[in-house]
């Protein structure tokens, strides 16, 4: 095997996490974010994907030390019953960012195939359509497969988005303001609130189910500390692409909706994204950027509920068994019911996304809890510095989890 292949295949592990953190929840919160207040909230996606790095590492070292997942870990070293608590908010979360994943990804198509097909096709049956699609993939492939096709949808999605940015590329003196951290005024419109867009940001960049599926990963690769140098470069890999493709949807977004003043309430406001780099075929492209950024989150959170359960109960991670293809179907009927009912694709995933937010400090704060118990971590327990990065770090997602609880009261009470 060549140098450059082995790298690629090192780092495969950190592009499969790109599939649960950029997908089209990002594309949904990064394009609000830049269609509603242009360039202001870029430091959330720089702050998002420092600590996104810093935890990465952080799960993965108390995999490759202890042997055990997080989930494992938190059931056995503090309590089953909060392990539980966690895997039932997980999932909760999860049937709802699927809901909004495939309803995107169905209006999108409908938008389409209304103006390329000499007949219309709804969302539903679009919907019905990729719903089939994700469980037939999920029949017949497992891990090594995924990665690959998620490998080749982060490149297709990477491609378009970031290519995109560069057509109208802000001056650098506006960029730099991007950084400087503040919080805008509320944007007129519904489902507008800074709060609930700046926990979307978090909770869909800084994603619990990226670090407990990251542990997973972990402990199925065999890595241990001495594989510690291929494990860091692999999340700086991970964390890296997240900014770039990130930051390119939201500064695409702020050059295009947000000089037209749309706010982005619905699919159909997105499809300006790609007009600088295609013009009349923006939508064509668009619908492969969204599509691939849909696919490539839709894959693998379909199976996040399975992992989880498989992961609480300590068994070889196996999507194949009965139970596992029970779920994942009952998952795709609740998605596609849930488009057949009306819900508000844009709406639901951004309360899903910020919903995320609210779950981390729970999950932070027990693996920071886990990493300081020297019976565990021997000579690899938390330091001063990672004690003081743990706690900024905690201050800051629940200061976030507070902003998306008063938005998702705000915006539900609306």
């Amino acid at each position: 095997m060549s140098k450059f292949k082995k790298i690629l295949v090192s780092v495969l592990p950190g592009i499969f996490l790109i599939g649960y953190n950029v997908g089209t929840g990002s594309v949904t919160s990064m394009s609000k974010a830049g269609a509603n207040f242009g360039l202001d909230l870029l430091w959330t996606v720089l702050v998002s994907c420092v600590m996104t790095y810093y935890l990465i590492v952080l799960f993965s070292r108390y995999t490759m030390v202890t042997k055990e997942t997080v989930i494992q870990g938190i059931k056995k070293h503090i309590h089953p019953v909060l392990a539980i608590v966690l895997i039932v908010a997980l999932s909760t979360i999860i049937v709802s960012a699927l809901t909004g994943l495939l309803g995107i990804m169905a209006d999108v198509m409908a938008e389409w195939s209304e103006a390329v097909l000499p007949w219309h096709i709804s969302s539903l049956s679009w919907a019905i359509l990729i719903g089939v699609l994700i469980y037939v993939l999920i029949w017949i492939g497992n891990y090594k497969l995924f990665e690959k096709i998620l490998a080749i949808l982060v490149a297709i999605m990477a491609l378009a988005f970031v290519t995109t940015m560069f057509i109208n590329f802000p001056s650098v003196s506006e960029l730099a303001k991007g950084f400087i951290p503040r919080f805008p005024q509320t944007a007129e419109g519904s489902d507008n609130s800074p709060f609930i867009i700046i926990a979307g940001m978090v909770g869909t960049t800084v994603s619990v189910f990226a670090f407990v599926i990251r542990s997973q990963i972990v402990k199925d690769t065999g890595w241990n500390m001495s594989d510690n140098k291929v494990q860091k470069r692999d999340a700086f890999v991970s964390a890296s692409l997240m900014f770039i493709i990130s930051s390119a949807i939201l500064i695409t977004a702020a050059s295009t909706l947000n000089v037209k003043g749309l706010s982005l309430n619905n699919v159909a406001e997105m499809i300006p994204l790609m007009e600088p780099i295609a013009g009349k075929g923006a939508l064509a492209v668009f619908v492969i950027g969204i599509l691939a950024a849909g696919l490539s989150s839709h894959l693998p959170n379909t199976l996040v509920i399975p992992w989880l359960i498989i992961d609480y109960k300590e068994q070889e991670r196996n999507t194949k068994t009965v139970s596992s293809r029970v779920i994942v179907l009952l998952l795709t009927l609740s998605s596609v019911l849930g488009i057949g009912l009306g819900f508000r694709p844009v709406f639901i995933l951004m309360l899903s996304q910020a919903s995320i937010a609210i779950v981390l400090p729970i999950t932070i704060g027990s693996v920071f809890y886990l990493t300081c118990k020297k019976s565990l971590m021997k000579s690899n327990v938390n330091k001063i510095h990672d004690i003081i990065v743990l706690i900024l770090i905690m201050v800051f997602t629940l200061y976030v989890s507070g902003l998306g609880i008063q938005g998702l009261i705000k915006d539900l009470t609306n």
